[in-house]
């Protein structure tokens, strides 16, 4: 066989990987690279593939956490050269990046790198649901929402006006700064904000025989 051949035969051996493994700090499920080298290295043997990383780059930086922890982050280049039983080959180029508060930070970011060559490589499924099998309403933001409808009842007062810089709205601040005593409209809450709404609303009046 040769590489892609033999690459073919990897993929039906190995399958589908899911994200059983959870990242509590920022609570996901991903594929560690554990779970994949469980599953990847003995198909590779048993095909005859063999893979070899080459670092293109290393970059390294040292950052601070929110916490103050000191940490050294790397961030590797690193291509990974697939060899097939008749030793002709294929090349990935994948990134990997991590960081660590000791001397593993290098090791970490060439783990990340082989993982993420394999799933790429072989495109490895994880058993999930299609996204697409379902739908999502993206949810209102209500702050947006309530500033929109304050303007729209500030254009139809006249009180937005075209400047050379663009539209300006010095009227609408003067009222606000009136209605709230001095208060910015440009940095109160959501809560005020639907306050002063609600008094620039024109007053609804209740006719004889509505309920």
């Amino acid at each position: 066989m040769n590489i892609h051949e033999a690459l073919v035969q990897v993929r039906k051996e190995v399958g589908s990987i899911a994200k059983s493994e959870r990242n509590t700090s920022q609570n996901f499920f991903f594929r560690g690279i554990d779970a994949i080298l469980n599953k990847v290295g003995p198909a590779m043997v048993d095909q005859g593939v063999n893979c070899y990383p080459e670092i293109k780059s290393l970059e390294s930086r040292d950052v601070v956490t929110k916490s103050g922890t000191k940490m050294r982050e790397i961030t590797v280049w690193v291509a990974y050269r697939y060899v097939g039983p008749e030793g002709d080959d294929v090349v990935v180029t994948v990134p990997g990046e991590a960081s660590d508060a000791g001397d593993k930070a290098v090791s970490k970011a060439m783990s990340v790198a082989l993982r993420t060559a394999h799933l790429q490589a072989l495109q490895i499924p994880t058993r999930e649901t299609d996204p697409d099998t379902t739908s999502m309403t993206r949810g209102v933001d209500t702050l947006a929402q309530v500033k929109a409808d304050i303007w729209a009842q500030a254009r139809k007062r006249g009180w937005i006006t075209q400047g050379e810089s663009g539209e300006e709205y010095q009227e609408l601040h003067d009222d606000y700064a009136l209605w709230s005593q001095g208060g910015d409209i440009a940095e109160s809450d959501e809560e005020s904000l639907k306050k002063y709404l609600a008094h620039l609303l024109p007053k609804r009046t209740m006719k004889r025989g509505e309920s």
